[in-house]
């Protein structure tokens, strides 16, 4: 199916502030022929599939009706999942209900995610998970399974406290104190020995000047106010072989405390080959307003992308991850600063659904909050946000429209850009209106559950930055002297990084004989640094774990930045 479209140019209707700068929008472009066999669908109200119509059916419930989601999964090597909802749940128990007859052998331990915890049970937000040990279960009707689950330690203890009040981080900011006094006192000796080594203390003054300047402005950040903003917006979610999550994704998207009426959900199924699809008509049972549509063949996550700008209704477009869970207030944080005309997209906050099992979650959980709460909110200060994550971001949508078929059909040293999508969206968007970051806007997603399979998200993501950079490079001289420079200070020390570790930790030791440590050391106190910082706002357990990024980034990470400019043309394996 073709589709033909002229976009409207859209108003916003919330009534507008005082344009701060002069910005310059191209007209929306009209869609062109490219369109035409491109984008094929199959709609789920309405769809047709093999000549067979489908009609959800339509009762008098609501999303309150359904109670939060869970799933357990059993530890050891037949790692069975089993999927259901929450009946009850105390500090030391849970009862589910579970789909089919579910049968487990005795003091079997689990692991069990649960969607929701009430706040009265533990002071945390979004989905947790903890470990437990099965009981027994019951049939029910409906072949249902009531399964009841004692806890390895009680749900207090075992889930992330949000906050535990000013005791509990009295010793982090002497700590972060005393380590800038160190990497001040180090500097000293850099600046000493200058001229016998140039280039290496000029990259060791840089960093301390880039770390300290994040530090200080990130300080600075005000939450978007609360405007009372209520736009018409339209949820994309784009999906491939979700089956497990892009249930209770709908679900957090219709639970969200937003007017239902001012609110729809499209979901864009790229050719999955699991059972998403049939997941998706029961969805459409359960909420009779979703709108479904399918691909016959996987074309790629920036189409689907597409096609739901296209097919939207609400003057805003807030894309959502099929694996990402938004918290109830959530949606109405986002859109706050579209009053402000020039805003064109904001970034929400992203934040990682822990595993007690792997220390890579645990990990990732710091490095996240730190990528967010300090980098993009120092961008965001200045209007110049680089990357809006494709997990929970919100664009005006007539701004989406003016570049969507240039977006679209983007290609890079000739090869069509097949990753990237998020990045690539927010330079196009950034070349004509602000960007900015809400870090009450808060979705939970998960990380990758193994190595390798975190190694090839890295790398993935690395090849789109060094195409994306080179785009950005082109758009940030013209935003503020001060978020000018720290991105073409932090492209710069990207760049020559792995240059640096090879002369510190190799070169060095083996040609003059000199110590590795100090190197070493600063790159520790750096980490610890960006980890109190963490702990500071958070208070989470977790705040330690942050530190291996240290020797995994001189290990490996560092180093994927020059195999991801060799190899940015490889593509195979770059769309979802």
């Amino acid at each position: 199916m073709s589709l033909v479209a002229s976009p409207e140019r859209e108003q916003v209707s919330s009534p507008a502030k005082p344009v701060r700068q002069r910005l310059v929008r191209p007209p929306a472009a009209p869609l062109s022929a490219i369109w035409a066999g491109e984008l094929d669908y199959a709609e789920a109200k309405g769809f047709l599939e093999d000549g067979t119509a489908f009609t959800p059916e339509i009762g008098d419930s609501s999303p309150e009706d359904f109670p939060p989601g869970a799933r357990i999964t059993t530890l050891g090597e037949s790692g069975k999942t089993y999927h259901g909802y929450i009946k009850s749940l105390s500090d030391n128990r849970v009862e589910l209900i579970l789909a089919g007859n579910v049968s487990l052998p005795p003091k079997t331990a689990l692991l069990i995610q649960l969607d929701e915890v009430p706040s009265d049970l533990a002071p945390t937000s979004g989905p947790s998970m903890v470990l437990g040990t099965y009981e027994h279960t019951a049939p029910l009707p409906d072949n249902e399974t009531l399964c009841t689950i004692s806890l390895e330690r009680p749900l207090s203890k075992q889930v992330e406290r949000k906050r535990q009040g000013p005791l509990g981080r009295a010793w982090v900011v002497p700590g972060a104190v005393f380590i800038l006094g160190v990497i001040a006192y180090a500097k000293y000796f850099n600046y000493h020995w200058f001229w016998y080594d140039p280039v290496f203390q000029t990259y060791s003054i840089g960093v301390a000047l880039y770390i300290v300047t994040r530090a200080i402005l990130s300080m600075y950040y005000r939450t978007p106010r609360d405007e009372n903003n209520r736009p018409s917006l339209t949820v994309v979610i784009a999906v491939k072989n979700e089956e497990d999550n892009i249930e209770p994704t709908i679900d957090h998207c219709y639970r969200s405390e937003y007017p239902h009426h001012l609110l729809d959900v499209i979901v864009i199924d790229d050719g999955s080959t699991d059972a998403t699809w049939e997941k998706l008509k029961a969805c459409c049972r359960k909420y009779p307003t979703l709108t479904v549509y399918r691909f016959g063949k996987n074309k790629g996550k920036r189409h689907a992308m597409a096609l739901g700008a296209v097919k939207a209704r609400g003057d805003i477009l807030v894309y959502i991850d099929s694996d990402s869970f938004v918290e109830r207030q959530s949606i109405a944080r986002i859109v706050q600063p579209f009053v402000d005309p020039t805003i064109g997209a904001v970034a929400g906050h992203i934040q990682i659904i822990v595993n007690p099992m792997q220390i890579l979650s645990k990990m990732e959980r710091v490095r996240y909050f730190v990528s967010h709460r300090v980098i993009k909110a120092c961008e965001s200060m200045f209007g110049a946000v680089t990357c809006c994550s494709g997990a929970f971001s919100a664009y005006r949508r007539s701004a989406v429209m003016s570049v969507l078929e240039p977006w679209l059909r983007q290609t890079f040293l000739g090869t069509r850009a097949t990753f990237g999508d998020d990045r690539s969206l927010t330079n196009h968007v950034l070349r004509h209106y602000q960007v900015i970051f809400n870090d009450q806007a808060i979705c939970w997603t998960y990380v990758p559950d193994r190595w390798d399979k975190f190694f090839r998200q890295q790398l993935r993501w690395k090849k789109s930055w060094t195409r994306e950079t080179i785009a950005a490079a082109k758009i940030m001289w013209r935003k503020h002297p001060v978020a000018a420079f720290g991105y073409y200070m932090g492209v710069i020390m990207t760049l020559i990084s792995p240059l640096i570790v090879l002369r510190a930790v190799v070169f060095m030791p083996l040609v003059a004989a000199t110590s590795a440590l100090p190197y070493l050391l600063g790159l520790v106190l750096v980490y610890l640094f960006f980890c109190l910082v963490f702990r500071y706002h958070t208070e989470s357990r977790y705040w330690a774990h942050g530190l291996g990024f240290a020797f995994l980034y001189i290990g490996v990470l560092c180093w994927q930045n020059y195999y991801a400019m060799v190899t940015v043309n490889r593509t195979h394996w770059g769309t979802r």
